[in-house]
């Protein structure tokens, strides 16, 4: 386990819980991550190249901008790797990685664990394939990091991949309803979304007072259908987390699974970007109003 922040702590709580996977250690630049390594009995090591045990799989849960560094070596080596989302803030640095997996003969799968919440199932099995409208709404409090990705890659991104998987494609046509910049940081964004026979309404924003993540759909002549994407189901080994690491470790055993792979992460990076080029920064306005 590689990164023990909110999300990299999750990930370890949920391998801990699983019988068929055995955790040897984790890796991470602070103390505190060194303390519970100590407590929970597993290896340490402050950075990837220095952990000596062998491995067969690793979650890389690090910042964005240092997956590729820490991916890059591993994957060539022949580890399997779970990469938290977003993949990469570069198009470059993703294939790179796509490259090393592919030189490695190691799986490469992103932490789009939102392919497996339940909610989000039951909406692409109402839509099944006919006409539609779909409408999200991502909504966290702005983090102090100046390092944290923006909404698109924060937050909207995990839309984006469930949406290009149901579609099949990316190509679409974009409108932007609303949008606000904050520096050089896009912090809010409502755009649309349309496909031809569906249509979705995306909104993430890091403005919020509380989190929020719902998701609204209406098939064509039907009731609209409204759902928490926050409630999670009681059954053990049900939660999105556990069904992704389940998929992940399929996929790594040549076996059909359902995880964003490398290869679904270009069309969606190439997705987000036509969105966020569409953003129009106060200063571009700003000029195009003289």
């Amino acid at each position: 386990m590689i990164g023990l922040g909110k999300m990299g702590r999750l990930h370890l709580r949920t391998l801990l819980a699983m019988p068929s996977v055995l955790v040897t250690g984790v890796v991470d630049v602070d103390a505190a991550g060194k303390a519970l390594a100590t407590a929970l009995g597993l290896d340490f090591a402050h950075a990837a190249r220095d952990f000596a045990t062998p491995v067969d799989f690793a979650i890389v849960a690090t910042p964005p901008e240092t997956h590729r560094d820490v991916a890059v070596p591993l994957l060539e080596a022949g580890v399997h790797c779970l990469v938290e989302k977003p993949l990469a803030l570069r198009a470059r640095d993703i294939e790179a990685m796509i490259a090393a997996a592919a030189s490695g003969g190691a799986a490469l799968a992103i932490g789009q664990n939102e392919r497996f919440n339940a909610n989000i199932e039951r909406c692409v099995a109402i839509l099944d394939g006919g006409a539609g409208h779909v409408a999200t709404e991502r909504v966290s409090p702005l983090w102090p990091d100046a390092n944290q990705p923006d909404a698109i890659a924060d937050l909207m991104v995990h839309d984006l991949d469930w949406i290009v998987r149901m579609e099949g494609r990316a190509d679409c046509d974009i409108r932007i309803l609303e949008s606000e910049w904050v520096g050089e940081r896009l912090r809010h964004v409502t755009c649309r979304l349309d496909f031809g026979a569906r249509r979705f309404d995306l909104t993430a924003s890091q403005s919020g007072h509380a989190r929020k993540r719902t998701i609204e759909v209406a098939p064509l002549g039907d009731a609209l259908q409204a759902f928490d994407l926050t409630e999670m189901p009681t059954a053990p080994d049900a939660d999105p987390l556990s069904r992704q690491a389940q998929s992940f470790l399929n996929l790594c055993d040549g076996q059909p699974a359902g995880v964003s792979t490398g290869a679904e992460a270009l069309p969606v990076f190439w997705l987000a970007e036509r969105i966020r080029g569409f953003c129009m920064r106060p200063a571009l306005a700003a000029q195009g109003a003289t």
